[in-house]
């Protein structure tokens, strides 16, 4: 059973919360984290009603932020314009991150990508809708630092290194999603194909159930926290900063486990972009003493190459993301693996 964690205990570190986060990373790759007393109840009532009125736009409206207007991939995307797999995601999505500024000193490819505004629709048609979304993205950031400065715990590594994961800025990436009514697709549909974030952290919540994760036996297992409860798991990166001790959670969202339409909401955590990844210190760690390996399959490790330790995090991942989306940049692979839940 994935347990239930709140929130207030993955921050102060309690011992007995660190147990539990580990033994279910370990055996589910997946937890559930409660932060309803620190949202308080309107916070999830408005993100729903403000999603809800993003996707009911005229498709003029939300065509008028396509994603392919933006250089760093932010802005709608339709449903069957990304891929996973290559196969299309039957879903349509508004997709966001951290309004920041490139870091000073000489530019590079990756900046434009990576750094910049998002595309917000007309403030006059949806006044709420902003300042909604980024009261989301705040509690995702708060979610996704103590969950990862626990895991620095649960390993042994000093949570305010200069080298930890965590120092820094976390980079983070979101997505709202509507999946539409199930009865419109067959029962063999794959809404989303299976797959494993690339990031290191994804922080999720579900308004109608709908997602499944992988157990480590094959077997499809619907992911059914509680209401209004996150759910959270890692991805190939946290893999390659693990040495494979936590893996990727392989998982999928199938036109059989929906039962109406469904709204989603997916954040992608990163290190800080302008620095590299330090992996965790195995001479620290008992728990990392063992046989542990990245699985074969990473994209991050593709081809035998392995990560680097001094390119800028950054790097890297503009150079994944130019394969998400085909035909934004011919350098990267014709092989599509999108993300979202």
């Amino acid at each position: 059973m994935i347990p239930v964690l709140a929130l207030a205990d993955l921050e102060a570190g309690r011992r007995a919360t660190l147990d539990q986060l580990h033994d279910a990373l370990r055996d589910h790759a997946i937890v559930h984290v409660d932060a309803r007393a620190e949202l308080g109840p309107e916070f999830f009532p408005s993100l729903h009603e403000q999603t809800r009125a993003f996707f009911a736009l005229p498709e003029e409206a939300k065509q008028a932020l396509d994603i392919d207007k933006s250089p760093n991939y932010r802005g709608y995307v339709a449903q069957g314009a990304e891929y996973t797999n290559g196969v299309p995601d039957l879903k349509e999505s508004f997709e966001f991150g951290k309004e920041t500024a490139a870091p000073e000193g000489e530019e590079q490819p990756w900046h434009a990508g990576l750094y910049g505004p998002n595309q917000w629709p007309d403030a006059s048609v949806l006044p709420r809708f902003r300042p909604v979304v980024e009261a989301y993205s705040a509690a995702m950031d708060r979610i996704a630092l103590a969950t990862l400065r626990a895991l620095l715990l649960t390993l042994d590594q000093p949570a305010d290194s200069d080298h930890a994961v965590t120092s820094g800025e976390l980079c983070s990436y979101s997505r709202l999603i509507r999946y539409r009514d199930p009865a419109g697709f067959g029962a063999g549909d794959s809404r989303l194909e299976r797959h494993t974030d690339s990031g290191l952290l994804t922080v999720s919540l579900q308004e109608q159930r709908g997602l499944e994760a992988e157990a480590a036996d094959g077997r499809w297992v619907p992911v059914e926290p509680p209401t209004d409860v996150f759910s959270v798991f890692g991805g190939e990166l946290m893999e390659v900063w693990t040495h494979g001790y936590y893996r990727a959670c392989p998982h999928r969202v199938h036109n059989s486990a929906l039962r109406t339409e469904r709204l989603s909401y997916a954040s992608f955590f990163l290190p800080d972009l302008r620095r590299p990844l330090v992996p965790a210190d195995r001479a620290s760690s008992p728990r990392l003493s063992g046989p542990v390996a990245v699985p074969a399959g990473n994209s991050w490790l593709a081809g035998g190459r392995e990560l680097s330790t001094t390119a800028p995090v950054g790097e890297l991942e503009w150079a994944r993301m130019n394969v998400i989306f085909p035909g934004r940049n011919n350098d990267g692979p014709d092989t599509e693996n999108g993300e979202g839940q």
